[in-house]
């Protein structure tokens, strides 16, 4: 017995020791500290979200002005091209891409044992601050995404605000058409499609029924007759199959469309706080827009009377 006891209280002792040194508490889930990125919007969001000491490596796309709304940022970090090989000289403990990334660079990486996570392109606005969210969560940056995220859903708020304000029923706004190099263009049921929506516009697309993504011949346009475009080009310098198709003779007859939107495509590829400012871009020129159309009208109505 009195063996027994000695041995509880040496016990109890080595336990106590052991939690004053802090031996036998858990530890708490530790920050990635190697992270490589291998996708342009997952190079946007790391940038947004970590720390500079937990980046060790992002996609080279992040260091192109005309791509990478971030890359002021981005140019104090290495490049890589998402080879295996260069990826792997990292030592990452997490490595992000998309769901569009190489499948092949994926695999093997996984097949290495490598933590990989992989983002989808998000459909909404919701979709983006869920992915910030999540993400944070990941880097351990929780209170930093959800700042984020706070600051994108007032400003959201606000827009929804000022559009209930103008009280213009959806059927009534003018109409705008996203054209993309190739012809491509974007539904309702889309983050372009939303942006356009809570800028005011209507989306000529819908009359289609395009609903996701949706490709238009110059006839197709000429039906639609939005009357305006928004022109993305895929570089400051793409000399896409869209824009020749922009510059047809047929299109310079017409009267519609009648306005070219230029949009920064940085401020809308990739999910973040920048999309409201795409939002407030394509608000701006709404109104620049409607102001024209207004003195366009004045000016008819003047020359009737003449």
């Amino acid at each position: 017995m009195r063996y027994l006891l000695g041995l509880l209280l040496l016990l109890k002792g080595l336990l106590l020791s052991g939690l004053a040194a802090g031996a036998v508490v858990p530890e708490l889930p530790q920050r990635p500290q190697r992270i490589v990125s291998i996708n342009l919007c997952t190079d946007q969001y790391l940038l947004l979200l970590a720390d500079p000491a937990q980046i060790r490596s992002l996609s080279f796309l992040a260091h192109q002005p005309d791509s990478s709304y971030l890359y002021r940022k981005a140019l104090a970090y290495p490049a890589n091209r998402a080879e295996v090989e260069q990826v792997i000289s990292y030592r990452p403990d997490l490595i992000l891409g998309g769901t569009f990334t190489s499948r092949a660079t994926t695999r093997l990486l996984q097949q290495q044992g490598f933590n990989i996570q992989l983002l989808g392109h998000p459909r909404s606005l919701r979709e983006v601050e869920q992915q910030l969210q999540s993400l944070g969560a990941l880097l351990g940056q929780q209170q930093r995404a959800q700042q984020v995220v706070t600051q994108m859903r007032q400003r959201r708020e606000q827009l929804e605000q000022a559009l209930a304000a103008e009280g213009i029923e959806p059927a009534q706004r003018p109409s705008l058409l996203q054209y993309a190099p190739g012809g491509f263009t974007q539904g309702a049921e889309t983050l372009v499609g939303e942006l356009i929506r809570r800028a005011g516009w209507r989306n000529a697309a819908t009359e289609l029924g395009i609903v996701l993504m949706g490709r238009l011949d110059l006839e197709q346009l000429l039906q639609l007759a939005p009357l305006a475009l928004v022109d993305a080009p895929t570089t400051a310098a793409s000399h896409s199959v869209a824009e020749q198709m922009l510059r047809h003779p047929v299109l310079a007859q017409l009267s519609r469309p009648r306005y070219r939107i230029r949009l920064d495509r940085r401020l809308w590829i990739c999910g973040g706080p920048w999309l409201l400012d795409a939002v407030d871009a394509l608000w701006q020129e709404r109104q620049r827009i409607l102001q024209l159309e207004q003195a366009r009208g004045r000016a008819a109505d003047e020359a009737d009377q003449r």
